[in-house]
């Protein structure tokens, strides 16, 4: 059962990490005659796309180490 736990807390950890690099903070639109706009994502809309992002990668861990766990406990 701690493969499954560990899984889960070391993806969380992973997909938080991951999810500054990968979780757009803000928008660049090209207005037009060469200006450009940058729109940035408030901190409550950020922080829930990066905590969603966090559960996606801890349930992606729990799973491996749920496989884990059945690989060793079937040796």
């Amino acid at each position: 059962m701690k493969f499954i736990e560990k899984g889960f807390f070391y993806g969380l950890i992973l997909g938080g990490s991951l999810g500054f690099f990968v979780i757009p903070y803000k928008e660049v639109e090209s207005v037009g005659d060469g200006v450009i706009e940058t729109t940035y994502l408030n901190l409550d809309d950020f922080i829930i796309h990066l905590i969603r992002f966090s559960i996606v990668i801890a349930v992606l861990g729990a799973i491996i180490g749920f496989f884990l766990y059945r690989k060793k406990s079937l040796e």
